[in-house]
């Protein structure tokens, strides 16, 4: 009974922690520590992919899943302080490697269309363009265009999580809304 007290109290404790004590608990392969950081910030993350590829659900739940267990791999090489950009980084690498090996793009873009809410009124043929658009954009300004514009991120801590200057994500974002401006106006990416 009394290894069962000091057990909850090691898992009280663990849900207390901060996201940074979280990954460090997690670079010492702290199982209950990886769990919460999975509760934490799945959603997040499973929204992030969404956008970024705009897959399938299970190509989206494969990603992931990667993300976490890379980084669950690499929490002892974790220095920010934010770890929500941290684990978006890491899920543009994953998308990226994805991207790279998948056979059939045209799923992906087909899928799109289901990554935003579809709306009533003027705007409707326009929303119901802009999963498309923003999947037909080259990688990194879809990314920083994700992060910045849907998912809210500051921009230093998007560009921590692109492991670009800032200055180089802000001109990415203004390429990626200028393209978007234009596919959505009859051009192309």
């Amino acid at each position: 009974n009394r290894g069962r007290r000091i057990q909850l109290h090691a898992t009280s404790s663990v849900e207390e922690l901060s996201d940074v004590g979280l990954i460090a608990a997690c670079a010492a392969g702290d199982r209950a520590a990886r769990s919460l950081l999975f509760e934490r910030h799945v959603e997040a993350v499973h929204r992030f992919v969404t956008r970024m590829r705009g897959a399938d659900s299970d190509a989206v739940d494969d990603l992931v899943q990667i993300t976490f267990l890379r980084a669950f791999g690499a929490a002892g090489r974790f220095r920010g302080t934010s770890a929500r950009s941290w684990l978006f980084g890491i899920a543009v690498n994953v998308v990226k490697e994805h991207a790279r090996s998948e056979i059939r793009r045209k799923q992906a873009l087909g899928a799109a269309a289901d990554v935003l809410p579809r709306t009533t009124g003027p705007r409707d043929p326009l929303v119901s363009q802009l999963p498309q658009a923003i999947a037909g954009l080259r990688h990194e300004l879809r990314a920083a265009l994700v992060l910045i514009d849907l998912e809210g991120e500051r921009g230093s801590d998007a560009a921590a999580a692109l492991g670009i200057p800032e200055g180089t994500l802000w001109r990415r974002v203004y390429h990626a809304r200028v393209a978007l401006r234009e596919a959505l106006e009859g051009g192309s990416p």
